[in-house]
């Protein structure tokens, strides 16, 4: 149930990453000044957090699954 939830985590946590920091930093780069963070460390820290937050989502879903089956 683990090893399913962090593998499954891992996309979505990719997806996260340059979906929320990496597309909007490159194609919108007049609306980041220099108060931002620099790019690589807002995408680690997309990532970290993003992959924190699907891996419990997974978890639960999968543990309520074994609830009921």
């Amino acid at each position: 149930m683990i090893k399913k939830s962090l593998k499954s985590a891992m996309g979505i946590s990719m997806g996260i990453t340059v979906g929320g920091c990496i597309f909007p930093r490159l194609f919108l780069n007049n609306l980041y000044n220099d108060t931002w963070p620099s790019i690589w460390k807002q995408a680690i820290l997309y990532f970290i957090v993003g992959y924190i937050a699907a891996f419990l989502v997974y978890l639960i879903i999968n543990w309520i699954k074994s609830l009921f089956t």
